[in-house]
């Protein structure tokens, strides 16, 4: 009977997932490496992970979160979304902030007792995320507290107010008995409420939050300016930290940022795990100094850990493991490669029966070989086959392959396009029809490249590109696509 016949009433849905960051049962086993990086956070001590793309890096540190939340602060920042300087700090501190304080009641507060910058202040609550608005006739923040769940409170469409003190801009505590708010930090009562010197009006253009990022107190909207106006530091805040925002961090301001998530720790008093994903992107900004400023700082932290991520070893080792780098030596290498064979077999078979399939071990292996051991790729085909039969043959098996590699192909094309060297060409199609043959004066003359050493260049600019190392093809189904190629 044809596969497609015999799962004409199968409605579960498929049990694999690729393309996405995959936890809990979808996560393919990564022990030792959970286990590494525990060790790592556990001793105090930083790591960096370093592999080729689709290895599951992401998703190992999506389910270490997941895994050990009760015991640490996990906060995670993707690189690839920061540009500069300017971005780093302003991501980083959200994202700090966000996860020691994941309680909007708590957030309020942290800003002003953790961060004394006006400019880091004022990034903060403008996040539209937050819903941060100005009272009209107090001092006081009115928290919209609608949006999606905070670990496992979901939170309701109600408000909460939090008034703040004039002063300092510590959060005020309501003394029911005298009627009045009170400040822990001053030691004093707040002011009693007073009528506005200005008549405030509302306009679309008004920007949010109008509290004073240096004091904490509430801004008046000038119509007149279009501008907001702090009675207690006499001036307009806003267009002050307009013009500072343009600006390059000061070496205050990044120091400020760094020794932020080991404050956090301190004062939750719990654990924090700070998380640099796609980490090569910072060797893009124009200068150093973060860098620099990481080891410094990071050196003095006793309450916080780091993870490094990269996809570009090449890159950035030299960061990390030539004397000189900015790092050298502060964390502990672990390079991320294919899942071994057993393992990953067992995970396939397992996964299909979860979906009430049955897979076969001599088809379970053939995905593995195929892969290279490579989650996404391995989850991929799996994905496909188990469209195509619950219970798949070897056939059935090849059309999943060619299913998945087609979805490839305009990817796979992009690259070949992009390489203009028909010198470059010959050396990719000669290594895909003859992987692990040396490349002697004979495998040289065979493919027409030439010599020893233009190999050796090809070699080493398709490294740079991430497509060869050590004379292979990283991607297994480039290789595929590439002996496809070959037979046109």
């Amino acid at each position: 009977m044809h596969s497609s016949a015999k799962n004409s009433d199968f409605k579960i849905d498929n049990p694999f997932a690729y393309g996405t960051v995959v936890t809990g049962t979808s996560f393919a086993s990564r022990e030792r490496e959970l286990a590494e990086l525990l060790l790592s956070i556990r001793s105090g001590k930083a790591a960096v992970m370093h592999s080729q793309r689709r290895m599951g890096k992401t998703s190992i540190l999506a389910e270490l979160a997941g895994r050990y939340s009760d015991e640490f602060i996990f906060v995670y920042l993707d690189m690839r979304c920061v540009c500069d300087e300017n971005g780093f700090i302003e991501r980083f501190t959200k994202a700090s902030l966000e996860a020691g304080f994941p309680e909007v009641e708590e957030l309020i507060p942290a800003i002003w007792d953790l961060v004394g910058n006006a400019r880091l202040r004022l990034a903060i609550l403008e996040d539209g995320r937050l819903g941060l608005t100005g009272s009209r006739d107090s001092e006081t923040l009115v928290l919209a507290q609608s949006g999606p769940e905070q670990g496992d409170k979901k939170r309701d469409s109600a408000t909460v107010e939090i008034k703040m003190c004039p002063r300092c801009g510590m959060s005020l505590k309501w003394i029911e008995k005298y009627n009045r708010h009170y400040c822990y930090r001053c030691k004093k009562y707040a002011p009693k409420q007073r009528t506005p010197k200005y008549q405030l009006e509302t306009s679309i253009k008004s920007p949010l939050p109008k509290v004073c990022p240096a004091c904490g107190g509430r801004l008046h909207y000038i119509a007149k300016f279009d501008e907001h106006y702090c009675d207690v530091c006499k001036k307009y805040p806003l267009i002050e930290y307009r013009m500072k925002k343009r600006q390059k961090p000061s070496d205050e301001e990044i120091i400020e940022v760094l020794d932020l998530p080991d404050k956090i720790a301190a004062q939750k008093k719990m654990h924090l795990v700070a998380i640099f994903d796609e980490f090569q992107e910072m060797l893009t900004f124009d200068s150093s100094r973060l860098l620099n400023m990481m080891r410094s700082r990071f050196d003095m932290h006793n309450h916080a850990s780091y993870i490094f991520s990269t996809c570009d070893w090449n890159k950035t080792r030299r960061v990390f493991e030539e004397k000189g780098g900015e790092l050298f030596r502060f964390a502990h290498p672990i390079d991320l490669r294919g899942i071994p064979e057993n393992n990953l077999e067992d995970f396939l078979v397992a996964r299909y029966k979860s979906g009430d399939g049955v897979l076969d071990h001599d088809v379970a292996k053939r995905i593995v070989d195929m892969s290279g051991g490579h989650p996404y790729y391995a989850q991929q085909i799996a994905h496909e086959l188990f469209h195509i039969s619950k219970s798949p043959t070897v056939v059935e098996f090849d059309l999943a392959v060619r299913l998945a590699l087609k979805r490839h192909g305009l990817g796979y094309s992009f690259i070949w396009e992009s390489i203009r060297s028909s010198l470059h060409r010959r050396y990719l199609l000669g290594i895909a029809a003859e992987p692990g043959v040396p490349h002697g004066r004979d495998f040289v003359q065979r493919h027409e490249l030439k010599s020893r050493s233009h190999v050796q260049r090809i070699e080493k600019q398709l490294g740079a590109k991430g497509i060869v190392t050590d004379g292979e093809i990283l991607d297994p189904m480039f290789l595929l696509w590439l002996r496809d190629m070959a037979q046109l």
